[in-house]
């Protein structure tokens, strides 16, 4: 029974202990060889009474109104949400599926001309697209079809099709991504003696690749999915607020910069800061990226006939990411106007 319980591998510990460690180094070398100091520092600049305040704000909103609060123009914070969160997940669910399925494409076609003449368009471009930043790219592609293709409506979200466009650009850097795990896992089954066989019978390459090679390292690709959506819900951010496509990601990020009381278009928003609507927005993106990771690990152990691994790497997964919110969350504690 304990054996079943059992959430923390040595690797895990160990890795527990590397970054206890990193964090005291910090601390020794800022605090001028003195642990203490720094945290006390630490201490001064995030003060506890400052985030426990805020978090009894928003426990008292819901408690009074069943709501973590409103906006200037008196809307509920969830109304917000279900309006800008569907838009959201629009461009996320196209840009994943983009990301899952050209980019298994992408690293076949890397793998089968790895020695051809076409390989500068496999693993080279591959290795380009991986190598520059991703925001990079997106405002590259952003100047590209502003200038040469016009005719494309690119801002806004008024149209059905508008988030095909961001979709796409959502979906590039997550795509080389994905290209690059799959042939590298097509990669270290090269030379194995079932594909040795299945060519000696006169298998064809696609043959052998598709039905051989990609089925017996589809659950090494899988175990990726979850980087795939945390590549692709970071992109939204940039995409959203470039293209000002006005899903969540956008609204959010309207909210925070409301905050900086030095402008004077902020200041109607001061006696009424959005610190219940960032938080109810991040909340979404994390629940999204956990789902994710489950559906990922329960994917990954769908033929194991012994389950007892499968739940505990969703005990693991779960436990992760309760304390991914509880640090969004308390470092959300912490934003006030004029911050």
């Amino acid at each position: 029974m304990l054996k079943r319980l059992r959430v923390l591998s040595g690797r895990d510990l160990v890795t527990i202990l590397y970054f206890v460690l990193v964090v005291l180094g910090i601390a020794f070398f800022l605090g001028n060889g003195n642990v203490s100091t720094f945290f006390s520092t630490l201490k001064m600049m995030f003060p506890v009474s400052d985030s426990w305040d805020t978090i009894r704000q928003l426990i008292s909103n819901v408690q009074t109104e069943g709501s973590l609060g409103t906006t200037k123009n008196g809307e509920l914070y969830e109304e917000i949400v279900l309006e800008y969160f569907p838009r959201s997940l629009t461009v996320i669910v196209t840009a994943f599926l983009l990301a899952i399925a050209l980019g298994i494409g992408k690293g076949i076609f890397d793998y089968r001309n790895r020695y051809t003449s076409l390989n500068f368009l496999g693993t080279g471009v591959t290795s380009l697209l991986n190598s520059l930043p991703d925001f990079f790219m997106i405002i590259v592609l952003q100047w590209i079809i502003l200038i040469h293709f016009r005719f494309i409506d690119f801002f806004g979200h008024d149209q059905w099709f508008n988030f095909i466009l961001p979709g796409v650009l959502v979906s590039l850097y997550p795509m080389m991504y994905f290209a690059r795990i799959t042939f590298t896992a097509l990669t270290a089954e090269d030379g194995e003696m079932y594909i040795q066989y299945a060519r000696a019978k006169g298998l064809s390459q696609r043959f052998v690749i598709h039905k051989h090679i990609l089925k017996k390292c589809f659950r090494s690709i899988l175990q990726h999915v979850g980087v795939v959506m945390t590549y692709v819900v970071s992109n939204l951010f940039i995409v959203e607020w470039l293209m000002e496509y006005k899903g969540a990601a956008w609204r959010m990020m309207v909210s925070i910069r409301r905050l900086d009381l030095k402008k004077p278009e902020n200041q109607p928003f001061a006696q009424f800061p959005e610190i219940g609507l960032i938080a109810e927005i991040s909340f979404c993106f994390v629940l999204l990226l956990f789902i994710t990771q489950i559906v990922s690990v329960i994917w990954q152990n769908k033929y194991e006939i012994e389950k007892r691994n499968m739940w505990t790497q969703i005990t693991k997964v779960i436990f992760q990411y309760v304390f991914v919110w509880l640090f969004v969350f308390y470092i959300i504690s912490y934003v006030k106007p004029g911050h």
